[in-house]
């Protein structure tokens, strides 16, 4: 799957298609990428599981996002993933995803809020 989403990057979008692909492998590259990323766009956030094991925090011009993962009560085999924006702020991504508690990459995918 993963492998799908990274050749799809390349591949131009359908028609009324307005998603992009965003794969980073260490925080720095999170920073730059994710903050320069468009906010009225949707997107898909590709990185390392172990990004949102210490509830780090992006700095962006729109504000700080803070990344963590939680255990769902209902399902224990899997975390949900956050990067959520800052309270009260426009113009700006939310981003959630599902992954099981082994994976090493996860997706998340982002939109506008």
């Amino acid at each position: 799957m993963l492998a799908m989403l990274i050749a799809a990057a390349g591949q131009p979008a359908a028609a009324g298609d307005d998603v992009s692909i965003i794969q980073v492998t260490s925080p720095a590259a999170l920073q730059e990428q994710f903050c320069a990323a468009d906010p009225t766009r949707e997107h898909v956030l590709v990185l390392p599981a172990t990004m949102f094991v210490d509830s780090e925090e992006l700095i962006c011009p729109a504000g700080p996002y803070k990344l963590y993962r939680i255990l769902e009560h209902n399902d224990p085999d899997d975390f949900e993933y956050y990067l959520d924006p800052p309270f009260g702020t426009t113009g700006r991504l939310g981003c959630d995803g599902k992954g099981g508690r082994t994976m090493k990459w996860v997706a998340v995918n982002c939109r506008p809020e």
